[in-house]
């Protein structure tokens, strides 16, 4: 048997989830709470233990990512619910996690459950926490970066970066605006809080605004050719990652 909970604060959606579930393909799923807002479901979860949890990524005018983050621990698979198709599904896909669209369907729930069972707490925890991490796409994301340098710090907005290059312990940051600041700090630390704004590492030397990419040449690896005309090396271990990260740009 399956323990389940149900988060949600829309009362026809949660009905009509637990409806479903209680079907007879079903049977193996047991419900044992609707739980309709943040501090419902913090306190359930901390007392008790629970096998999966559909999980509404807007409760109230709070989300799921924030309720996961109160928690003290993390031993349940998740099934995301919402109701808008583009809303936050970008950084529940990129971590490999379930979802399901309002109003959910029968067959893609059976879908959804049958997935679940092939995949191991474990791995579901990793997962989590990578979306945490990372990809979460609700919370407020800086507008502009940071640039230490021998004066002082330049707050250059995000936006205006079309790449950045790696020299040894040092970072290329070149603008839009045609100029170049060089920070004494390794591509790496800068490598995350970019990710967020659809930035990707084609290359070991190179950070690129996906944004700002023109065209793709083709071959091993290809090359991209930037807004501000330089072209720039794909490694051939990237290329499969970079289409996919363009295609969601």
């Amino acid at each position: 048997m399956i323990r389940s909970v149900i988060i949600e604060d829309e009362k026809n959606s949660a009905e009509r989830l637990r409806l479903l579930l209680e079907r007879d393909h079903f049977a193996e799923v047991e419900v044992l709470a609707w739980l309709k807002t943040m501090d419902e479901a913090v306190t359930f979860l901390t007392g008790h233990e629970v096998d999966l949890v559909f999980l509404d990524v807007e409760i109230q005018d709070r989300t799921a990512f924030e309720l996961l983050e109160k928690l003290p621990k993390i031993d349940f698979k998740i099934i995301f619910t919402t109701a808008h198709q583009e809303y936050a599904l970008k950084a529940i896909k990129v971590s490999a996690l379930d979802y399901l669209l309002k109003p959910i369907d029968a067959e893609e729930l059976a879908e959804a459950l049958g997935k679940v069972g092939k995949k191991s707490v474990q791995d579901e925890k990793k997962a989590i926490l990578s979306l945490l991490q990372d990809w979460n796409p609700l919370r407020k994301l800086p507008e502009k970066l940071a640039l230490p340098s021998v004066n002082g710090i330049e707050y250059v907005p995000i936006s205006e970066l079309i790449r950045c290059q790696a020299d040894v312990n040092y970072t290329h940051f070149f603008l839009k605006d045609g100029r170049k600041i060089t920070v004494a700090k390794t591509l790496k630390e800068f490598e995350n809080q970019l990710r967020e704004h659809d930035f990707f590492r084609v290359h070991n030397s190179h950070l690129i605004n996906l944004r700002e990419v023109r065209f793709y040449h083709k071959g091993k690896g290809g090359t991209l050719l930037l807004r501000d005309g330089s072209e720039i090396e794909v490694a051939s271990r990237r290329k499969e990652e970079l289409m996919e990260a363009l295609a969601r740009v």
